[in-house]
This record gives structure tokens, sequence and C-alpha cells, in this order.
């Protein structure tokens, strides 16, 4: 592109931007996004990602956003945790699970086969916690540690409950509670348990899941921020805790190069709804960069969380995007191509969404906006004039501006490999936007680290559940549409990926893969209130920080309870209902079945299941049987060989990562 038509093209993309905004403040409030995210906290191994409105696998990424749509498939001799907000989640080796819905209100995992754990903080307040296996779908009544192992060579589906209660539905209208210390195994769909046990013992998953959660209770960082913001668990290792007398509590990161800054390090991918969003390579860097503001103090840069909020809403950047003036908008790097750069937002500076949002989501993701230590709740007429302040605080900060080409940006490269030299000079808030008016491509998406698709069936299984999940955004992407449909291209960067053939968006729906439960009036009415009731519930009132496990297993009365919850009875069927039998004698004729290739973490290390009748005279055990358990050899997990090296130096660096914490020993473990 010549340098005299590069106005022009600019020229639409700013008006495309204008456009934007307008529709995007006239949308109603119930178009609002989700406040809430998952990331993927650390993975030992190999884990692939398969981004909502995609058909192609990528390595994940520990700072990549998960949100309604996005598959996780975690492989051989692998595991992984994922955080969403205080909540945190853990998937064995050959593990499939896909986010169906993630909110504030309600969260709807599907489990087609493999271990998968919840360590549930937060008392339920309305909202829902539901795993949709092929066999029932469990929900989660209140606070604790639920873990589901799903078997697709023996087609069952096996519920451990350490803490907490939750409630299993299956086909014909079965419900079936599991309480506290209990595991059932169900096969088939009509809720008729193989197998229970009271107080299960612990293997090598539960022992690790134990280690994480110590660690998440130790947090430094759960002081300074509220445990509902996601990613704060990985501040402790690479940074300090300071008070500053202007801006409180600030984060300073000890474990970065000299000359480094914000958004300087990573990429930028496209996730809907919310469009561009930063991706840091440093593995603390997920928290410090959807909330919260930057501030440069003295001659370091240190992170300005603002006050403690329970929930606070997730940003996808929190950065102002430089454009010319003159009816154009665009940078001139020294390379001769068409540029974008940006800079931090300082702390006392609005953050203005391009998307749709509401007056009210305005408000809750600027709670963070600290001056003189002081909250500036934000509303119309404040974002409106706070927009039009002269000079933004951090463009005149050496080092501050990141420049590359657009064409590099749309397609997902790394700023460290594709930024270009740019010096920003007599810029005013004019010449400043929230988001650049381009449309996405393939690569905005999935990046560049591709990966081979999970094995053929991983995800096909059909699962149940009790309500359908909502249509992800990625298959009804306004903002890409809107920014295609004015010409929001890139030169150079491919052809925007907008999804727009019905047919096309029908094939990826076809792709849950669920069954509605019907019959289950009483599940659907624990489902959470509206989003105007709710209000973002980010003024709530900080939780205590929660207490250490002991053997790996949550204490009596551990988790906050709800006041007038009904609590399940604590057996391992309905009371007063008659146990079927299963034909004892085909199963005894019949050699057991060999557990699947693909059926996630090894199987208990202990006697045989025991028959669910066995179990009655035990409900009432003074203390939990000590079977030893098996330690996994630190050779099982290590880094696949499939990952790419720089992907795998991205979350392993020696210099940066402090040694992880010891395991205990099996005496340690079986310690009364």
């Amino acid at each position: 592109m010549s340098n005299s038509s590069r106005p022009g093209f600019w020229h639409r993309l700013h008006l495309a931007f204008g456009a934007a905004v307008l529709m995007a403040f006239a949308m109603p409030a119930w178009a609002d996004p989700p406040a809430l995210v998952a990331r993927m906290d650390l993975f030992e191994g190999t884990a692939t990602l398969l981004p909502a409105g995609s058909s192609t696998w990528t390595y994940a990424n520990i700072n990549r956003p998960l949100s309604d749509g996005d598959q996780v498939w975690i492989g051989a001799a692998s595991r992984a945790e994922l955080v969403a907000g205080s909540t945190a989640m853990r998937l064995g080796a050959n593990t499939s699970l896909s986010v169906l819905e993630l909110s504030d209100a309600a969260t709807q995992l599907k489990l087609t086969q493999g271990t998968f754990e919840v360590h549930l903080r937060e008392p339920m307040q309305g909202r829902s916690f539901e795993i949709d296996t092929p066999n029932l779908a469990f929900d989660l009544q209140t606070p604790g540690d639920y873990r589901v192992d799903v078997d697709p060579g023996q087609n069952t589906t096996t519920v451990i409950v350490r803490a907490g209660e939750g409630i299993a539905y299956g086909t014909g209208g079965a419900s079936y509670p599991v309480g506290r210390r209990q595991l059932v195994r169900f096969s088939g769909t009509a809720l008729i348990p193989d197998e229970a046990v009271l107080n299960p013992p612990f293997d090598g998953f539960d022992r690790w899941v134990g280690t994480l959660n110590r660690r998440e209770g130790d947090s430094i960082s759960a002081r300074y921020v509220g445990t509902g913001m996601t990613g704060y668990q990985g501040l402790d290792q690479y940074g300090r805790w300071e008070t500053d007398p202007l801006y409180g509590p600030i984060w300073v990161p000890t474990a970065v190069v000299a000359g480094w800054a914000p958004y300087h390090d990573g990429h930028w991918a496209w996730i809907a709804p919310w469009g561009w969003t930063w991706i840091d390579d440093e593995p603390w860097g997920f928290a410090p960069f959807h909330y919260g503001r930057w501030a440069y103090v003295g001659n370091v840069w240190a992170w300005v969380p603002g006050p403690v909020i329970m929930r606070p809403v997730y940003a996808p950047a929190l950065v102002a995007f430089i454009g010319g003036g003159g009816g154009s908008w665009s940078v001139s790097l020294s390379i001769g191509a068409p540029g974008i750069a940006w800079f931090p937002l300082a702390p006392g500076e609005i953050y203005r969404p391009v998307y749709a949002a509401s007056p009210t989501y305005v408000n809750a993701i600027n709670r963070t906006v600290i001056v003189n230590k002081t909250v500036t709740v934000v509303n119309n007429t404040t974002v409106i004039n706070n927009i039009q302040r002269n000079v933004y605080i951090n463009q005149r900060v050496p080092g501050a501006i990141t420049a590359m080409p657009a064409a590099a940006f749309v397609r997902g490269r790394r700023v460290q490999y594709a930024g270009a030299p740019f010096r920003a000079v007599h810029v005013t808030a004019a010449h400043v936007l929230f988001s650049p008016p381009i449309a996405p491509v393939e690569q905005s998406l999935v990046g560049h680290k591709l990966a081979a698709p999970p094995p053929h069936g991983a995800f096909e299984r059909t699962v149940f559940a009790t309500r359908s999940p909502p249509p992800p955004p990625a298959l009804h992407d306004t903002l890409a549409q809107r920014f295609k449909a004015q010409n929001g291209t890139a030169p150079g960067a491919g052809h925007p990926l907008v999804l727009h053939v019905p047919a096309q968006i029908q094939s990826l729906e076809r792709r849950q893969r669920i069954t509605v439960i019907q019959g289950h009036e009483a599940a659907e009415s624990q489902r959470p209130m509206p989003a105007q009731d709710r209000a973002l519930q980010s003024q709530s009132p900080t939780h205590a920080p929660d207490l250490e496990h002991r053997n790996a297993e949550v204490p009596p009365g551990r988790f906050e309870t709800e006041p007038n919850r009904r609590v399940l009875n604590a057996v391992p069927h309905p009371t007063g209902s008659p146990m079927p039998r299963r034909d004892e004698q085909r199963q005894q004729a019949s050699p057991p079945h060999p557990r699947s290739q693909q059926g996630g973490e090894r199987p208990f290390n202990t006697e045989p299941m025991r028959p669910v009748q066995s179990i009655r005279p035990e409900l009432h055990a003074p203390a939990r049987r000590q079977v030893p358990v098996e330690r996994p050899g630190p050779a099982q997990f290590a880094t696949h060989s499939s990952h790419p090296p720089e992907h795998a130096e991205a979350h392993n660096r020696p210099e940066k990562k402090k040694s992880e914490p010891k395991l205990p020993d099996s005496a340690d473990l079986l310690r009364p």
C-alpha cells in the first residue's frame, strides 16, 4: 500500500470505530459480557486448546482467557489447573473438558472422559455449578471439594465428594444426592449405582490437588486483592508487595529484565465477545493485565490493584491505543507499514469498552480507579469528563509505548519479534482509542503454535445436562461482524474470520452434543438470579483465608455455609428407597473390563470397590480408613516431548520460577 492511499484506509477504520462505540453503548444491559473468565494456571506435560469459533487446535497458553465454547485437552502423563475467580479446577491425564458457560451466575462444564476436580470456595448465593457427563449431570450445592472421573471404556462416571454436597441427575427424573466423604460410581443413565464407598482413600492425583490447595491457602496476594480475581495466585513467586503513599498497596515484579514495561512481552488475540485481548508471556501475567492499573513509581513499574473487591470485572486489556489526527487512525512506523501502538492506562484513567456494555458494567469495570487512595465510582457523566483529559500519564514514561505493524498485530505475532521503534509526540486524548477497529483473521484466534487434535472421539460423546447452555459468543460475534462490514481489515493480515453462514454456525453448535434432562424443575429453581439483580456482586465482602488442608482432606466446618440451605442426607442413595441389585453372578463370571487407554488418571490403588449395601452400617464411622496411596514418579509428569521448546520455556523459566514445594511422603499424609 502506498503512503498516499494509507490515510484513506485508516480514515475508514476511524469512522468504523466511532460507529462501533455508539452502537455498543446503545445496546441493552443484558448484552453485558461475563465478568468472569478462566485461566490455565499451570500445566505439567501437554495441554491443547480449541478456541470457540475455530476448528484448529493450538497449544494452550497459561494466560489465554478461557470462556464459553472453548475446549481443553490434557494429554497422556499430563495434568493442569484452571482457575476462575476463587474456584480452582484440576484436570488429570487424558481429560477432555468443554466450557459450556462461565459467568458470575453459572458455570456449566462438559466432561466426556478423564479426571476433573473442583475446589469451590464461595457460597453459591444464587449461582450454579454443573458438570455434565455421558452418564449424569452433577450439580454442586455447597462449597467443597468434588471429583468426577469419566471412563469411556467402561461407560462409568464416578463422583467423589471430599467436602460439600451435590446432586446427580439422570434420565427418567432420577436424582441422587452425594454427601461429604462419599464415592459413588454409576454406569448407564438411570442413576443406579454400581459401587459406593464411605471415606474413599486418596491416590496420587488427590495428593497433587492437596498440595495446590495448601499453596492457595498460603497465598500472600490474597491479602491485597479479592480471591475472586482470576490469576492472583501467580503473583506470590514473582514480585513483592509494598505500600505507596499515593496508591496504597502496589505489587512490583522482581523477575523481569532491565527496561521491561507492561504489555511488551506477549501477543494479541481475538476472543469474543471482548475482541482484542492481551496475552502476556510472563508466568504471572494475567491479573495485572486484566484488572487494576499500572503506575511508574520511582524508576520501576508497579501494578495498582485498587480496593479489595470480591468479584472484580475482567477486562481484555487495560491499554490506550494511539491513533492519528486529521481524519485518519494509524501510526507511522520506521519500516513504512501501517502500525498500531499502545500504552498502559494509569491509575485514575477510565477504560471504556468498545464492545457492547451497559453503564452499570462500565461502572463495575472501573472500580479499581485510584486517585489519592480514593475509589472513583464511575457513572456516565464521570466517564465522559475523564475521557476528555488532554494527556495520559504513561504515554510520557520512557519505554511505555509499544508499536508493531498492523498485520503482525492481527495475526497474533509476538511483540518481541514483530515490535517496531516508535516515539509518540504531541499525543492527545483525541488520538486515543480503546481498541483497533479491525476484524480478526484465523491466526487471531489460534495463533501460530498449532497442535494435533485429540484422539478421535475424545469430545464426541453426548452428555446429559439439566438445561441448555447459551450459544458461545463466538457464534454470534457482533463486534467482529461490525468491524468487517465497515472494512476493518489490515493490509497483509488475511481474510477476516467472521461466522455468518447459518450452516457453519449450526455445525459448531452440534459439536456440543448435549441432551437436556426433562423433569428437573427443582434444579431449575436453584438457577441464578437475573444479571440486573446481581449487579455484578462486586461489592461483596472479602472472605477470610481458607484453612489449610490436613491429609489433603477438608476438615468439617472449613467452608462457609449458607443460611436456610437444606443439608442433604449423608447417605449414598435416596433415603427410604431400596437399593436395586445388579446381576452379581454375571459380574463375577465376566472378566473385568480393561481400563480405557483414554480413561484419565489411574484408578484407586485399593481393594475392589464394595457393593452399595455394604456401606450402610458405616454411615457413622468415627474415623476414615488409612490406606497408603501410590505417589506418581517425577518422570511421569515431565514436560511432554511434543510441546514446542519455546512453549514449554514460557512456563519453566528457572531464573524466574521458584522451586515447587516438596510433596509430603506417605507418613505425613497418614499422620493423624
